[in-house]
């Protein structure tokens, strides 16, 4: 099969996965339900990861105010998300709580109120036609020797470095004297080295299937782990009780455990960064760029993106 020029897989992906982010914010505008702005915030990491890895073809400053955009929405749905993961949360727990699901719902209803009115203007404003002519102007006049040269050749130098920084990072994460905010950081890089994976599904096929399983239970570990410091913090801000804080903080220990088994089983070891590094060296599969972005309408309900 012909290869595909990197510069037509970028405008192709890109494009289908701000038709995915369009479809997403018109639902949270409909129904600010959890899973509405929970798939609204996996659909712009999806597209800003998309920016990103395809830099080259998307300079100026235009996108640049996409990407300050898509960061901003990202934080307003940040706050509306973290009601949503405290009400679960609390709902777990077996301590009495008073009235701090009361006042966790109030904010919920305050900030889902906020996000609402940010995302009807994004849609009253037709952004995603705006954004997607800016994106197909840049990409017209930019990315040279990247944006011409082959999309296998490219995906591979780009994921082997990701995978790199991925196993280092993992690595430190999982250390005994790994903190909180360590694995956090890790969590954003574990987030964007699987968008990036899944962006180039379409040129490795079935070979990236089973590692982007395990690198799914490597993510809810780690969601769960920031879920506990997150509430924790929340419930703390409410006047919510030691006797929580302290419940939500041996949830914590144990799931921070539970990461720490589960990455030495499955990614620590010299044979396991090797393994993936042969995998992303192999020849790829060479297919049509038409079946770019097809991973894209895929729903990651099951997973804490």
């Amino acid at each position: 099969m012909a290869t595909t020029e990197t510069r037509q897989f970028a405008r192709e992906q890109t494009g289908a996965l701000l038709r995915s982010l369009d479809v997403e914010i018109g639902h949270a505008v409909q129904s600010c339900t959890p899973d509405a702005v929970h798939d609204v915030r996996v659909a712009i990491r999806r597209f800003g990861q998309s920016i990103a890895v395809f830099k080259p073809c998307f300079p100026g400053k235009d996108v640049r105010k996409i990407r300050r955009r898509l960061k901003d929405v990202m934080k307003t749905a940040g706050h509306v998300r973290d009601c949503d993961v405290a009400l679960k949360l609390l709902a777990k727990s077996r301590l009495p709580n008073g009235a701090i699901p009361a006042k966790v719902r109030a904010r919920r209803k305050d900030a889902a109120r906020v996000l609402v009115g940010e995302l009807k203007s994004w849609t009253d404003r037709q952004m995603s036609i705006k954004w997607r002519a800016a994106l197909e102007a840049a990409i017209a006049k930019n990315g040279g020797d990247f944006g011409t040269a082959s999309v296998d050749a490219n995906a591979g130098r780009i994921l082997r470095r990701m995978t790199k920084d991925f196993f280092q990072s993992g690595n430190d994460a999982a250390g005994a004297k790994a903190t909180p905010q360590d694995l956090h950081k890790f969590r954003i890089v574990a987030k964007k080295f699987r968008y990036s994976l899944e962006l180039f599904a379409p040129v490795y096929g079935a070979v990236l299937e089973s590692r982007l399983a395990r690198m799914k239970e490597a993510q809810s570990l780690l969601g769960d782990v920031n879920d506990c410091e997150t509430v924790g913090d929340l419930v703390a801000e409410l006047g919510g009780g030691g006797g929580l804080v302290a419940r939500l903080k041996k949830r914590q220990r144990k799931k921070t455990g539970e990461f720490r088994q589960f990455w030495r089983a499955d990614f620590q070891g010299g044979e396991h960064l090797q393994s993936w590094e042969d995998a992303l060296r192999s020849h790829p599969m060479r297919k049509p760029a038409a079946r770019a972005g097809s991973l894209s309408s895929r729903k990651t309900a099951t997973s804490k993106a």
